[in-house]
């Protein structure tokens, strides 16, 4: 029996589904040409430092700020597969749906969390743009502009996973799991 919450939960996770994905794989991706930026401007830094003998003031905070950057690029990707540190010891002996309760009510957390995260890096950004960059002529808040970005990015996320959450309870017997997040965690 298909109800009309039900259609539009599904309409609704299918569309989540695509934009969490593409965004989740760009971060991602995005991240890594940071990661490699970041080693670049490292590489330089050391060759300057000790065959050049003369050192880049700006190195530090550029590779500071591209390997943050990186962290929040690539958090929507992590939290969308389950990549992140959990314990599941006390969880997987629970029957399936307190399991998917509690799977439920966490994600209701996350969810809350990131909003409030979310509505606060703003007032970073604004405050960020009163001061300047310590080696570069920078203002501070240019640097911060990722931060929005992932927590909307994870906000999207979190709304996707509550809505396989309720799918799960609602239709026991169905798989509402994300396609190959299973073999991330297992390292595949």
């Amino acid at each position: 029996m298909t109800t009309a919450v039900d259609t539009v939960l599904r309409k609704t996770l299918r569309m989540l589904s695509a934009i969490n994905e593409w965004t989740g794989i760009t971060a991602r991706n995005s991240a890594g040409m940071l990661l490699i930026a970041m080693t670049a401007i490292i590489l330089v830094q050391i060759v300057f430092r000790y065959v050049l003998n003369d050192s880049l003031i700006w190195t530090e905070e550029v590779s500071k700020t591209l390997m943050v950057w990186g962290a929040f690029l690539i958090a929507p990707w992590a939290y969308r597969n389950g990549a992140n540190v959990s314990i599941q010891m006390f969880t997987d002996e629970l029957p399936l749906t307190l399991q998917r309760l509690l799977q439920l009510a966490l994600n209701l957390l996350v969810i809350w969390i990131i909003v409030v995260f979310w509505s606060e890096s703003f007032g970073m950004i604004d405050r960020g743009f009163s001061i300047k960059a310590a080696s570069l002529p920078v203002q501070v808040g240019w640097f911060f502009i990722v931060v929005p970005f992932a927590f909307g990015a994870m906000l999207l996320v979190g709304v996707e996973l509550l809505i396989r959450d309720m799918l799960a309870l609602l239709h026991p017997k169905e798989e509402f799991e994300i396609a190959g997040a299973d073999e991330i965690m297992e390292g595949k």
